[in-house]
């Protein structure tokens, strides 16, 4: 047992059974090192049993390696919900809809990075706004950021932001169908066309990285991604959807609260969980 509540079940493995809280309708697994798990706050295990308690929960409420405290879920939080008999929780989804990671493999080493590099970071904190409240450098119609809304990666690559290429490496080829923008509403939408081709602030970031040869640990499969060593250069990129997620995140939150009691009789130990 560790921290008094998560048993040790396989090899980064550990369990907080169904009995730990009343109202818990499955057990919550963490995947994580015992190092990686007593790093994790209270609030982690909190948030992870609340979220076993949804309705139409399957199997397990899961906590990837990276679980850190949220909103409602712990960042890190995977729960997978019956269709039929469960609910969509909008604080499940967060207020950052679409955050991900992009890694870029470029044909450069760090020897021919090196004597150019603050040369290039001065130029990217030009040319890519960031930063608290950072609008972007993008000016877009309701229009075309109603297009923008319904092709998503497509649509930059219709306007020169990115390749055909890049289609199949995004999930869904960059696009989720049936996106429908008037579910969107007015204040999400001003927030979202002044940010477009914005980084923001918090966690999110653009690095570059240097890969040396004892860094790759499996060569068959680094290889396979374009990974070669040899103080090869590589770019990640961590960006979500900003305001424009965000916005939409408190229209249905406000939306869900004040029916979820009344209306379908739905009791959460957390109201973030709506």
């Amino acid at each position: 047992m560790v921290n008094g509540i998560a048993k040790k079940i396989g090899n980064c493995l550990y369990e907080i059974p169904r009995d730990y809280k009343k109202g818990m309708r499955v057990p919550a697994r963490i995947y994580a090192s015992e190092e990686l798990l007593n790093s994790m706050d209270n609030a982690v295990f909190e948030q992870l049993t609340n979220v076993a308690m949804l309705p139409g929960i399957q199997n397990y409420a899961l906590c990837m390696p990276d679980g850190h405290s949220g909103y409602g879920f712990p960042i890190g939080g995977v729960a997978a919900i019956d269709i039929e008999d469960g609910v969509i929780s909008p604080g499940g989804i967060g207020f950052d809809i679409n955050c991900g990671v992009r890694f870029f493999i470029t044909s450069l080493t760090f020897q021919e990075l090196s004597p150019k590099l603050h040369q290039i970071m001065d130029m990217l904190f030009s040319q890519i706004p960031s930063g608290v409240g950072g609008k972007g450098i993008i000016s877009l119609s309701d229009k075309q950021f109603d297009e923008a809304m319904v092709k998503g990666c497509r649509w930059a690559i219709e306007h020169g932001y990115g390749t055909k290429e890049d289609l199949m490496y995004c999930e869904e080829n960059g696009c989720i169908a049936n996106a429908k923008p008037e579910a969107v509403s007015g204040k999400a939408r001003e927030r979202g066309k002044e940010q477009v081709g914005s980084l923001g602030s918090g966690n999110h970031y653009l690095e570059f990285q240097v890969i040396r040869d004892n860094d790759i640990l499996n060569k068959d499969i680094a290889n396979k991604f374009g990974i070669i060593g040899n103080n090869q250069i590589a770019c990640m990129i961590h960006c979500g959807s900003r305001g424009f997620g965000h916005q939409i995140a408190t229209d249905y939150l406000d939306q869900f609260i004040s029916v979820m009691k009344q209306k379908y009789h739905i009791d959460i130990p957390d109201r973030e969980l709506a």
